[in-house]
């Protein structure tokens, strides 16, 4: 799929190593199929291009993967940190969708974002669209969060083991906040095996949360 004038893309990023997981991180299950799928899947349902980007244990992720209707990416230089892993994946948009409106970033280790907060994103992102639109988690913007055209150099000149953080503070007064909460999602991320058990069983309602 193509994005089209006004269309941003999705960037799945899933090419870390998962040190701190004793694993291949991206296949653990969550309710019954690998994390990376279920993802995927999340991401796919919003009806815009997709892109994932692959890098430790590429063969076996995507081969979990292979039947959906997605672009994947592998990037070789996968260990040089995060932010070289997501400028990698902005070039490539840059790239297969020239025309694209914007990147929305979401993590593959965020197993619980749920059906509501993407959409929500790229709503946002329709209503504001030279906008930063980022989700918050503990009063600090962070990911999901999609970044309009303008902003694809500085984040495919990222390096390092740092990711946007420093764009998105630097460009603060441009960024839109969305809770999670209000979406009925979750943000957990799935380093570690006890984290994976909280996915396993996430909160009965996550809009309770404090």
């Amino acid at each position: 799929m193509n994005a089209a004038d006004g269309t941003p893309v999705i960037l799945l990023l899933a090419a870390g190593e998962g040190a701190r997981f004793g694993g291949i991180k991206q296949l653990a299950e969550v309710d019954g199929e690998p994390m990376i799928r279920r993802s995927a899947r999340q991401a796919l349902a919003c009806g815009v291009p997709v892109r994932v980007l692959l890098g430790a244990h590429a063969d076996a992720v995507a081969q979990v993967l292979v039947d959906l209707p997605l672009e994947l990416h592998v990037h070789p230089d996968w260990a040089r940190g995060m932010g070289d892993s997501l400028a990698a994946g902005v070039r490539e948009v840059q790239v297969r969708h020239p025309h694209a409106s914007g990147v929305l970033v979401a993590l593959a280790d965020q197993p619980w974002i749920g059906p509501r907060l993407l959409p929500a994103l790229l709503e946002a992102h329709a209503r504001s669209p030279r906008r930063i639109i980022a989700t918050t988690l503990d009063g600090r913007a962070g990911p999901p969060v999609l970044f309009p055209r303008d902003d694809f150099a500085a984040l495919a000149a990222l390096s390092g083991a740092h990711g946007a953080r420093a764009l998105l503070q630097r460009e603060a007064a441009r960024v839109i906040l969305l809770d999670p909460r209000d979406h009925d999602a979750d943000l957990l991320d799935i380093d570690t095996p006890h984290d994976l058990a909280r996915a396993t069983h996430p909160p009965a309602n996550t809009t309770d949360r404090p």
